[in-house]
This record gives C-alpha cells, structure tokens and sequence, in this order.
C-alpha cells in the first residue's frame, strides 16, 4: 500500500470512523444472519456496508482494503442474487475478512503503512462462492458445513455406486465413522428447511389495507361467477328466453370488466412501493463522490413516498447511480470557481420524483456549469459522429443528444467516475428496455436536468392493436404519439429511404410488411402510427387500427428472442398470440436502413 492517502489526513480520518462504523454494525448483523440466512433486509444492510467501504477505500488508493472488501462484496452479491448459500464455511470466510479490514483500519488510524498477505482470506472468499441450481445434496451440506471432507464424501459415493443393493449415504458414512446419526439428523433438516424456503427468497412488505381490498374485489368476483352459473343454467332449462338472457349477459358482462379492472389495479398496488427505498443510497453516494473530486455538494431529495413498482425501482437505481456521479464530476464546480461565478461554494443537485397518469417522472437536477452545445459539437466533430455540414444544421438538443451516443465524452482524462465514454448511452439503452425515457436540458452556467419518465409497472401494458398484410401486433401505448390518414403523396424517397412528409416535417417511414416478409407487402395504406422515444419520431405504415387494450406481455421464446424489432409477446381474448413490437428496436431498424441506403 503507497502512502498517497497521508496527503488529505482529514479525509483518511472521517474514512476510518466511518468505516469502523460499518465494521461494527455488520458484527450483530453477520451473526442474525447465521440464524436467519434468508432474511434479505439484513444481507442487504451488510452488502451496502462493504459497498461504501470498497467505494470510499477506492478513491482513496487503499489497495489491499477495496481488493479484500471487493472480493467481500462478490460474496454478499451471489447470496443477494441466490446464486449460492450461507454455510458455516462461507460465514467463517466473511468473518475473517470483516476482522482483517478492522485490522487495516486500525493501521490507517496510526497513519502505519503495512504489507498484507490476503492471498489465502481471497481464495476462500472465492472458494466458498457454491452455484445453487437446486437444493443441497446431504453429502454437499455436509461438506460445505465442514463435518466431512470432500475425500470422504468422494469415497463413500464410490462405495454406494459398487453395491448390489446400494445403501443410503448416510448409512454409510456412520458405518464408516465419518459422522454421527446426530449430525445426519440435523443436516437433513438442513436439507429439508433449504427446500421449503427455495421461493422465499424475494419478499416484501405490503400493507395490509392493500390485501383487503384485494380480498374484497375476489368476493365481487366470486358473487359475478355465481350469476353467470345461474345464467347458464336457466337458459340451459329454457327458463330465459334469448331476449332476456342477451340483457342479463350485458349487464353481467359490464359488471365483470368493471370488477376485472379494480381487480387488476387493487393487484398492481400490492406491488407498490416508495420510491424512497431507491433515494435512501444517495446521500451517502453524493458525499463520497463530493469528496473524492474535492467539491462540495448537498442532496435534495423530493417525492420520496411517491409509489414505484418494486421491480421498476430496482431497474432504475442504476441509471439514476450514473446521473448523480455525473452530476458531480462534469456539473458540480470546484468550490473555488462557483465562488468565483457568484454562487455558494456547495452545489445543490435535487432528486425529484412524482407521478403523472401512468407513468413515474424522475428529475436530477443541478446548479452547476451546465453543458456547452460548442464543446459537445467540437467533439462529435472531432470522433466524426456528424459531417461539418450537418452540424450547422442541428438545433441545441440535437446537439446534447450527442452526450447519449456510445463512446461519447468530454472528460480530458479517464478517472475512477468518468472519461470512458460509457455511463450516459447505458442510461438510456436501459431506459429504453424499460419502455422509459430520458430528456435533457441544459444551460451553461445555470445547470443541467434530467428528466427520466418510466411506466408505474411492467405487468400491465396498454397497447394499440393494428393489421398488417392480416397480421395484427401490439404496439405499446405509450410510445404512440399520434394516428394519422396520409396520401400516397406524403410518401416521398431521400438518399434511398422512404420519409413521411407532416406538417412540415420530416419523418422516416417503416412498412412492417416488408421487415417481417409479409405478402403484399408494397401495397400503399393510408394509415401511419407516429412513435416518439424521447425526440426521435418514426412513421409506421399499417393496413388498419384495430383498437386499444391492456394486456399482459410475455417473454419470447428462444426462436424469436434475438428479433430486434420484438419486445415480446401476449394472448388475445380468442386465444391468439400478438406479437409486441418494440419501438427503440423499430428506430434503430429505420437509423440502420437509411445509413445503409446511404452507403
């Protein structure tokens, strides 16, 4: 280890309090989850301990801490995600490790340089990480809780395979000395818990009021399947005549869509949550991250109980993780040139959540330098993402859009936050899968904001059905912008690919027919769905809109899983299936076309 961190001795010391802080609440935490290996909420204390420990130690140079607590942290992670299982084996291996950075913080509080030896504490961190495809095996549970070693296990195996009539391993391994009916017993019962609790591992905490009145809709609709029983039945009995039985199925029918629609609402609210769960990281984030450019910055958080699928708000954490560091490292100015520009010396980014109809809306803002259009143009020019010519034709955000292209960056040199030319495409590539997006705007010396809209939940997705050569597909509802009837006319051909002529402007134009092989594919529809992703707007040209509905959409299977343009699939009500097209595949299948038509 370099003593480069005895330069900033204030910074190494609130680091070691801090850390030392952590070390002692994951002591009682390590121990209540030797005895409860399934509770998540204590897994997830200790895994964020290690975390900001091995993030703060990082920017600090402390090589052996992030080397033993990243190794720490791989651990914790693979029991998080249920790729392995707590044994005594591995809690002894976490134990360690935890001792062994108390011992390199204690060198780091007497300002002692030392040399440590980790190779044999990182090989057992490795080691103990056992893949979980099943339940444990007793011969497996015995080994990874130490009370056989493998050569034994291996040895009895081999002496069951040669038996005639072969025994149970247990019988043999207390035959053969190696263990205990005692020791048997209790790692059965090892066994037997591991398999009762194998779908538990995701939970969570819903409000009771929730369950009750998804209780109550089930009776409404238990009371609805009666009605239509009687209904059968009398008519099957030439009780009701088909006059009076047409009535009663109307009313019977709208009274179910009803019921079915609370019920489905009621269902979606059990799988709320706060959005708070996902804002809790980030004032411990911005302050590492403040101290590790040397800039002073203060978090406001807005919004915090409004709800958020569960599944959504762990998709979202990482994109909003890479729009508060950079809001730090390119926004937030060094204290000395804000003082400077007349403004107080910490900057303020702002994390602001609130709900408008169905979909979430997430602003991260700050009072920093904002973004230069100028410096943004003289890059892409200079990486040639845009010919000279272009650029004099874009507008201010087609310039800043340039900041989400891949391989993009402003950063003069790599550091542990930025300059890699990642981080801003993956934040709206992951948007994009979740059927969000994300806006930007910006002001040099004012700031910049972004504003990420994400749909409440993916369970639910109200799509628009259109026909196509008599195929008919589902396109998501919310990246509809508009349906409009067109003339052949509007229809025009630049640099070898087709556009739509709206209003003024210029929209590139898609047949489905001819993408997916369709017959009568080149016939001329007067019919066009506008999508819009953020900005970038697409025609799709379709035979017939068929309407709206919500529905519900499945996975593809592996034939179709690798198509582009295919965001899955769903049931209609006669049992067919539906493709779902997916609009950010459909925008890069047009970007690709006409880069083509132009080569």
């Amino acid at each position: 280890m370099s003593d480069d961190f005895l330069k900033d001795p204030e910074l190494l010391q609130d680091f070691v309090v801090e850390s030392e802080e952590a070390l002692q609440g994951m002591d009682q935490d390590m121990v209540a989850l030797e005895s409860a290996p399934n509770d998540a909420d204590l897994l997830n204390r200790i895994f964020r301990a290690i975390h900001t420990i091995k993030g703060t130690s990082s920017f600090l140079g402390l090589d052996p801490v992030v080397q033993l607590s990243h190794r720490t942290e791989d651990v914790l992670n693979a029991l998080r995600h249920g790729d392995c299982r707590l044994t005594r084996r591995m809690m002894d291996a976490l134990l360690g490790a935890r001792d062994q950075l108390g011992r390199m913080l204690a060198d780091l509080r007497n300002r002692q340089v030392r040399t440590y030896s980790l190779d044999d504490l990182l090989n057992e961190l490795e080691l103990v990480q056992k893949p979980a495809g099943g339940p444990l095996t007793l011969g497996e549970i015995l080994v990874a809780n130490e009370i056989i070693p493998p050569e034994t296990l291996q040895s009895a195996l081999a002496e069951q395979a040669t038996q005639t009539e072969p025994k149970k391993l247990g019988e043999i391994l207390v035959e053969k000395g190696a263990v205990t009916p005692v020791q048997i017993g209790e790692a059965l019962s090892h066994q037997r818990l591991a398999i009762e609790t194998q779908s538990d591992a995701k939970t969570m905490r819903v409000d009771v009021r929730k369950l009750d009145e998804l209780i109550n809709l089930v009776g409404e609709l238990v009371l609805e399947r009666n009605r239509l029983a009687r209904l059968s039945h009398d008519f099957s009995a030439g009780i009701v005549d088909r006059s009076a039985l047409a009535t009663a199925l109307g009313e019977s029918t709208a009274r179910l869509s009803f019921v079915t629609e609370e019920l489905q609402i009621a269902g979606l609210k059990t799988r709320m949550m706060p959005i708070e769960s996902v804002f809790r990281k980030f004032p411990r984030l911005v302050r590492d991250v403040a101290r590790s450019v040397n800039k002073q910055a203060q978090l406001v958080l807005e919004g915090q109980d409004t709800e958020i699928d569960k599944t959504m708000a762990e998709l979202i954490a990482d994109p909003l993780v890479h729009l508060v560091r950079n809001a730090l490292d390119h926004g937030i100015e060094l204290p000395e040139i804000r003082e400077k520009a007349g403004k107080a010396r910490a900057g303020t980014i702002r994390l602001e959540a609130s709900q408008e109809g169905d979909q979430i809306v997430i602003r991260i803002s700050d009072d920093g330098a904002g973004i230069h259009p100028d410096r943004i143009l003289a890059k892409a020019l200079e990486k040639g993402m845009v010919s000279a010519d272009r650029a004099h034709a874009l507008t201010k955000r087609e310039i800043l859009d340039f900041i989400f292209l891949p391989g993009f960056t402003t950063a003069q040199k790599v550091n542990d936050l930025s300059g890699r030319g990642v981080g801003m495409d993956v934040v709206r590539s992951n948007l994009q899968k979740l059927n969000g997006v994300v806006d930007l705007e910006s002001e040099a010396g004012r700031g910049t904001t972004f504003r990420l809209r994400v749909p409440l939940t993916l369970a639910i997705l109200p799509v628009l059905l259109v026909e196509v050569s008599e195929e008919i597909y589902a396109l998501p509802l919310r990246s509809v912008l508009e349906t409009v009837r067109i003339r052949p006319s509007e229809i025009h051909c630049i640099e070898g690919s087709e556009v739509l002529q709206l209003r003024g402007e210029t929209i590139a134009l898609l047949r489905l027919g001819e993408i997916f092989g369709l017959p009568n594919a080149r016939e001329c529809a007067q019919k066009v769905v506008i999508l819009g992703i953020g900005r970038r707007r697409i025609a799709l040209l379709v035979d017939q809109l068929i309407g709206q509905e919500s529905t519900v959409i499945k996975p593809l299977g592996a034939y179709l899983h690798g198509s582009a343009q295919l965001a899955g699939a769903t049931i209609s009500g006669d049992g067919r299936v539906r493709l779902v097209l997916d609009p950010a595949g459909l925008l890069a299948t047009a970007s690709s076309l006409a880069q083509g038509a132009r080569a």
